[in-house]
């Protein structure tokens, strides 16, 4: 299936409308600006297109995870001194120019000495924001940039960053993977891509993680609540509880599963129950269904939508640039200058 750009602007508006909604006041209008989920997303994406740029334009690309972390570190300094040097373009917008963070102890990981890795963690750290850099993550696949299994890999050493939980950062391995099958594959079946992102996890980590088992015995459980219809949406929610990485991407997932064209009414019903799991719920179904399942009032509300839209078409179209290339585009090495990396 021909890749969409509308699946990867979908992805990233509806997960700032979700942000929204779940942070806002609980109506479908009238929201409050987007919270940390939205500029992590944002920033692992611009992470990634400055470590493809330095990568084709020297010919030697740098562990993709290492890009990422230098983005979530400026934007955490940000959120907090302000004083770091400017690499990420994104920075220079007043529409991400906020200071919010919804789990603050991911700061104070990422402003410390050291980040982690899947080997040796730097926090213990379960909740959902370890799956807002792998959603960007997913957005990065491309075959010929990372192999689907990189992905997966990266989706997890990006959680791993600031989340230390296995739980958390197999999670998202989880997102990366399910978000590179929807805008890349167009794969839109989310009971099936449940069931794939669960037997990855087994394939890829089930020996070495515990973990893996907890994992896809929650998204068994999700699949038959979801199946089922019983009990009503709101105790199943509460049923597949909404505190950590894995929680939350099963709850978005059943969202995305039992109101599967009804994206409006999916993000709502994850608003009223996290607001994280709102964000996920955006973010899947808009990268499903595309930008133009949003309604319209919530796209034109969004604080940052020009930013977004921007950093999804540079992800779907790639660093028009390489070495040896007699190609140069002015506007993209504006942004995307990794001179100084």
């Amino acid at each position: 299936m021909e890749r969409r750009l509308s699946a990867y602007t979908g992805c990233l508006l509806g997960l700032a409308a979700g942000d929204g909604l779940g942070h806002g006041p609980g109506r479908l209008n009238g929201f409050l600006p987007a919270s940390g989920y939205t500029q992590m997303a944002a920033y692992g994406c611009n992470g990634l297109l400055l470590g493809l740029t330095w990568g084709q334009m020297t010919g030697a690309m740098a562990p993709p995870v290492g890009y990422i972390a230098m983005a979530l570190q400026e934007w955490a300094d940000r959120q907090t001194v302000r004083s770091a040097p400017i690499r990420c373009w994104i920075s220079r917008s007043d529409r991400m120019d906020y200071r919010r963070c919804p789990e603050p102890e991911v700061l104070d990981v990422l402003l410390g000495r050291a980040l982690g890795t899947m080997e040796d963690h730097a926090s213990a750290l379960t909740g959902p924001g370890a799956l807002m850099a792998a959603a960007s993550v997913g957005l990065f696949f491309d075959p010929e940039r990372l192999p689907r299994k990189e992905i997966q890999r990266l989706g997890a050493e990006a959680a791993a960053l600031t989340h230390g939980d296995p739980g958390a950062f197999l999670s998202g391995a989880a997102m990366a993977h399910i978000v590179s099958r929807i805008v890349w594959d167009g794969e839109s079946d989310f009971a099936k891509l449940s069931g794939e992102a669960g037997a990855m996890l087994r394939r890829r980590f089930g020996r070495e993680y515990h973990q893996v088992q907890e994992i896809c015995t929650q998204l068994k459980k999700m699949r038959t609540l979801a199946r089922w219809r019983k009990p009503g949406r709101e105790e199943a929610l509460r049923q597949i509880g909404g505190g950590t990485a894995a929680q939350v991407l099963c709850g978005a997932l059943y969202c995305c599963i039992t109101a599967p064209k009804n994206v409006e009414a999916a993000i709502a019903q994850a608003a009223g129950w996290s607001p994280a799991g709102a964000a996920v719920t955006g973010a899947l179904l808009g990268a499903a269904r595309g930008e133009e399942a949003l309604p319209e009032t919530w796209r034109e509300e969004l604080e940052c939508e020009a930013v977004l839209r921007e950093l999804a078409e540079d992800l779907f179209r790639g660093c028009p640039m390489m070495k040896g290339s007699k190609v140069f585009d002015i506007e993209w090495d504006a942004k995307y200058d990794s001179a100084d990396l």
